[in-house]
């Protein structure tokens, strides 16, 4: 997780949203309709994507697995970009990973009900991809699946966030917070890297992130529990496997904020990708600390 440092920024609005806190850094040129505003447009966001409201394009889409469902033009730009990603790697990220998350006792928001299964799954396989029509509007997705946009979406919204703000202040050091997920909507912002293993800890690291850049962190650390057998789980699952992921944990910085998502869920599942990576990434795996080259050189 990173936060902000820079003395650049003195105020934040703040609010709850995705399950998180949600916060708009400013040095006093944000005001409170802005503000209010942007908190609506997130919450018309979740209401979209989030599996657990039964009037979202996503569970209707899981509802109607196999046959092809009307959605939100906002919506078809998503899924495509997921398909984008299954593609670019492999299918490691995976998004229909929603039934595995069910099977495994995610069936709720954590902020209404802790994650449990009184028995966890015999695991498999996940493969497939969502189908988009942009012809008619409508999207598909395989049957048997369910999808679960999770980080990908929540890092969507915080570019849509960084925009709407960037166009409508001319506040010369904007950062939006995405529950630890950063995008620098204007400005330059030096920024700290939670230590996952104790958040009371000094900082892994400080990174500056350049305007228009964004920085995420994945693990399994902050959404895990177990269940009613004695297994572990947590929120990131293995497509490979069908089961929860390893004990990793990974931050990336890129000059795509989805990409810094999308990539550090990548290097949480398969933390020796890191070795190929342009982007600027941290991994912990094991009690170890491995970077990029790019990292090194954007740590101050």
């Amino acid at each position: 997780m990173a936060t902000a440092t820079t003395s650049r920024t003195t105020t934040a609005w703040e609010w709850r949203a995705t399950g998180t806190t949600w916060r708009i850094h400013h040095t006093g040129g944000v005001d409170a309709g802005l503000a209010a505003t942007v908190a609506q447009a997130v919450e018309r966001d979740e209401a979209r994507w989030s599996r657990f409201r039964s009037g979202s394009d996503v569970a209707r889409v899981n509802a109607a697995a196999g046959r092809p469902v009307a959605v939100s033009p906002a919506t078809l730009d998503l899924l495509e970009a997921c398909d984008y990603w299954i593609r670019l790697t492999g299918g490691v990220f995976q998004p229909l990973v929603g039934g595995a998350l069910v099977a495994w006792g995610y069936r709720r928001s954590l902020s209404d009900r802790k994650a449990y299964a009184a028995a966890s799954p015999d695991p498999r396989r996940l493969e497939g991809r969502p189908q988009v029509d942009r012809e008619h509007g409508t999207a598909r997705i395989p049957a048997g699946t369910r999808l679960d946009l999770g980080g990908i979406a929540k890092s969507w919204m915080g570019c849509r966030t960084a925009a709407l703000v960037e166009a409508r202040c001319d506040d010369p050091a904007i950062l939006v917070d995405a529950g630890g997920d950063l995008v620098a909507a204007r400005g330059r912002h030096l920024v700290a890297v939670e230590d996952p293993r104790d958040a009371a800890a000094a900082p892994l690291a400080h990174v500056t992130v350049a305007e228009g850049h964004g920085i995420a962190t994945s693990g399994f650390g902050r959404r895990r529990w177990q269940n009613g057998d004695g297994r572990s789980a947590h929120h990131l699952i293995d497509p490979d496997t069908g089961e929860p992921g390893p004990r990793t944990h990974a931050t990336v910085l890129s000059a795509d904020p989805v990409a810094a998502d999308v990539l550090a869920k990548v290097l949480t599942l398969r933390p020796g990708r890191i070795a190929a990576l342009e982007e600027a990434a941290m991994v912990l795996s094991g009690g170890e600390i491995l970077t990029t080259r790019a990292w090194d050189e954007a740590a101050a």
